[in-house]
């Protein structure tokens, strides 16, 4: 209690005391602009005055990848130690992230060269990158690279190389790159995977706080789950990097991220028409289609249109996708950037499994449990930003954004159990999000040492009108109404976050501030008194969160790869489920502090992180999707190792590896959670070289060789049961010769029969069995072994 008090009278006094420190700072810069040259970089990294973010014109800052026309250099790094690093700018997982050809993220040391303006982050600079080999080259072929500036151990960006290392049939498959990350589909292509982290059974995403290029893609009190996280509408080539923050430490992390939270940065990496048709087992086809007009990564267009049959029983689904950037400078340092897109599905789901089913036979593996299941969905977003002209040592960045998202989901786990007509749901969520954020960023110095100064603040109004109904599954039809409300939810928030050198140490302290408004309207109750419950068909509620955020770090020694010591305390939250509160409720917030020991090795070739972690939620609880049930647990425990390794070791390798260890638990009963993972393990391994054959003429081949490695423990299941062990093999084999190239993969290459999902509950699929209510094992089926082929043209 005491550090979180500690560090919010911190943020008072980081925001009080900003004017004055700028208006130093701007007499600082102006006295040394008389006398000091602006090529000097002689000046001690631990006593030098921070300099300002370098614009996205100005800088080019890119997570290595792996390109299609020659092998890369090893990955060059960013200033580590703590001294070093107050010479690059420092904001890093802000509230309102952009892309990188809006996002201010720190500049490499001075072994890194500057590259001509490309405004993207996570892009090779080189001729071979944007242009075939015929084609003329630019006049420079420097390649730069460069990555945010890590503020905890855990933190990590995974550049364009790391996600192309292994097969990914879609966005959310770039995600199991992740450290201790699992994703599971369990009902069907268009649905939102449910995620496992750090211990964390976060469901559809309600512990991990998820946002593409400054869009977020939480959605607040959701009729499925809270923070439902659908990421199927990215496309997955257009993603150029993920920055990952586990844990809670950060100010800039809002709603949902309990567990932790990912961003997602958009560029497109080859300039041109990138044109790529995928035929696969199951009737899969697919066809992605990019443009980059010019020399910015992050201006481009995509769209993807996808259908496939499925490898089992209603697995059916068919989608389109749209995502389009544009960014320009306008003159005297103004940098405006524009993001749309759309997105709509419709998809079959399967349901589950009954393990005995499966023993005697009834069941195959694959079988779906009921019909009609499945659902529709749509997303329509754009989001304007802009970063205004450098002030003195300061920068600002001001972005916009709408969403208009709507669901409609059938489901049915328990068949019968419940009511002998059906236990079918169709719930439906339409929901119109509007939202506005503004962030300065600014490097003082305040007791004679550089002080890098972050600062947020921001708003949300969410409009939702939810639904969920009971249809018969004889045909379909409606026989019961459970909930029809509407509500809107609106979310104020202000941070702030300043970090402080002192020699090899370094001082991080911040804090955040949500408030929550929640007006909710029950139409259900007001039109149907069976339906009241006491707490008025219009009720209001409203509530605050203050968190704390701290952080220690300590290098080893003046080098920039050195090994640095962290130590960081976060409080993170969870939104409540609107719907839920009465009138004058103060909104119950699910609080969780979490603190994280560790350290971390970055350089050129190797970069090694290790953490300890722990966690402790307040009033926590579960909710069981397939029965639709809120479990209440109260306290709950988590704690876990975490070890992860990006190794470039020489020109064309890349690999990354990482395990996690968790356990969770219910401090009153010391009992374990059920469903979060205790182990998972991850390899990624990518390998290109280019290959002279003379027999084929004078161009060039490329070769690829890539793998993905999965293995995840048994997960506790409840009733004292395991989940079984789940170990996957996915490869993928890519030639490229000039303009056209051909690329293999497959996925579970061994073949394994894997449950993506295991439950224990009860149920009745046979209407005419004798009900019960005797727990049973069900599961989910996982995909089996599927190849497809996919022809690019590069134009």
């Amino acid at each position: 209690m005491r550090v979180r008090v500690l560090a919010v009278v911190s943020t008072c006094f980081l925001a009080s005391g900003l004017p004055c420190l700028a208006m130093a700072q701007d007499a600082g810069v102006r006295s040394a602009a008389v006398t000091a040259s602006p090529t000097n970089t002689e000046t001690s990294p631990a006593t030098r005055q921070p300099e300002p973010d370098a614009s996205p014109a100005e800088r080019n800052e890119a997570p290595s990848e792996r390109t299609h026309e020659s092998p890369k250099a090893p990955t060059g790094v960013p200033p580590t130690s703590p001294q070093a690093d107050q010479a690059s700018s420092a904001p890093t997982n802000s509230e309102a992230p952009s892309t990188t050809a809006q996002r201010t993220t720190e500049d490499s040391a001075s072994s890194q060269t500057e590259a001509p303006s490309t405004a993207l982050r996570g892009t090779e600079v080189s001729a071979a990158t944007d242009t075939p080999e015929s084609a003329p080259q630019p006049a420079t072929s420097t390649v730069v690279r460069g990555t945010r500036t890590a503020r905890s151990a855990s933190e990590v960006t995974l550049g364009r190389d790391i996600l192309d290392a292994a097969p990914r049939s879609g966005a959310v498959d770039l995600l199991r790159a992740v450290p201790g990350l699992v994703a599971s589909q369990h009902s069907g292509e268009g649905k939102a995977h449910q995620l496992f982290l750090r211990g964390f059974d976060a469901l559809h995403g309600q512990d991990v706080e998820l946002d593409v290029a400054g869009l977020p893609v939480n959605e607040v009190s959701h009729i499925h789950a809270l923070g439902y996280a659908d990421l199927n509408f990215v496309i997955p080539e257009v993603v150029q990097s993920i920055e990952v923050t586990e844990g809670s430490y950060r100010a800039s992390q809002g709603d949902f991220a309990v567990a932790g939270t990912m961003r997602l940065d958009l560029g497109v990496r080859e300039q041109g028409v990138h044109i790529a048709g995928t035929l696969g087992q199951y009737r899969q086809r697919r066809l992605v289609a990019t443009v980059r007009p010019g020399e910015d990564p992050g201006t481009f267009a995509a769209v993807e249109l996808g259908e496939g049959k499925g490898f089992g029983a209603q697995r059916g689904y068919g989608r389109a996708a749209l995502l389009a950037q544009a960014t320009a400078k306008l003159g005297d340092g103004f940098i405006v950037r524009a993001l749309g897109g759309s997105y709509v599905t419709r998809f079959d789901s399967p349901g589950v499994v009954r393990e005995d089913n499966l023993l005697t036979g009834a069941s195959d593996f694959f079988s779906a449990s009921a019909p009609r299941q499945g659902g529709t969905v749509s997303r329509h977003q754009l989001l304007l930003g802009v970063e205004l002209p450098r002030a003195g040592k300061g920068r600002t960045k001001l972005e916009l954004f709408g969403i208009l998202s709507d669901l409609r989901l059938r489901n049915n786990f328990t068949g019968f159990r419940v009511d002998p007509r059906g236990d079918g749901l169709e719930q439906t969520n339409d929901a119109t999000v509007l939202g506005a954020r503004a962030e300065h960023r600014r490097n003082v110095t305040a007791f004679g040492r550089p002080v890098t100064l972050e600062l947020g603040l921001g708003a949300r109004r969410d409009g939702v009108e939810q639904t969920q109904r009971r249809y018969r599954e004889s045909d379909g039809t409606f026989f019961s109404d459970e909930i029809d409300a509407r509500f809107t939810q609106t979310n104020v928030w202000g941070w702030a976050e300043g970090q402080m050198a002192l020699g090899r140490w370094a001082l991080r302290v911040g804090g955040r501030a949500d408030g929550l408004g929640v007006e909710v309207f029950d139409a259900l109750a007001f039109r149907d008194p069976r339906f009241y419950d006491g707490q008025g068909y219009s009720r209001s509620a409203f509530g605050v969160h203050l968190g704390a955020k701290a952080g220690l770090e300590y290098a080893l020694s003046d080098e920039s790869d050195t090994w640095r010591l962290f130590a960081s305390y976060g409080d993170g939250f969870r939104s409540p489920q609107a719907r839920s509160l009465s009138e004058g409720e103060r909104a119950p917030f699910v609080s969780v502090h979490g603190a994280e020991l560790g350290a971390r090795k970055d350089g050129e070739r190797w970069a090694l992180q290790l953490s300890l972690f722990g966690s402790q939620v307040e009033n926590d609880f579960f909710f069981d999707h397939t029965v639709g049930t809120t479990v209440y647990t109260g306290e709950t425990l988590r704690t876990g190792l975490t070890a992860s390794l990006q190794a470039r070791p020489v020109p064309g390798l890349v690999a990354a590896l990482s395990g996690t260890v968790a356990h969770a638990y219910v401090k009153a009963t010391d009992t374990m959670l059920p469903y979060f993972a205790p182990f998972v393990g991850r390899a990624e391994v990518g390998w290109e070289r280019p290959l002279e054959w003379s027999w084929l003429g004078g161009e060039k081949t490329l070769l690829s060789l890539g793998t993905g490695l999965t293995f995840i423990g048994p997960r506790p299941l409840p009733f004292d049961e395991r989940s079984r062990t789940v170990f996957l093999t996915d490869v993928d084999v890519a030639v490229r010769r000039g303009e056209l190239g051909l690329r293999l993969e497959v996925m579970n290459l061994l073949d394994s029969r894997w449950r993506d999902g295991e439950f224990v509950y009860s149920s009745r699929f046979d209407p005419n069995a004798p009900a019960s209510l005797v727990p049973a094992r069900h599961f989910t089926a996982g995909s089996p072994r599927t190849a497809s082929l996919t022809l690019e043209v590069h134009l």
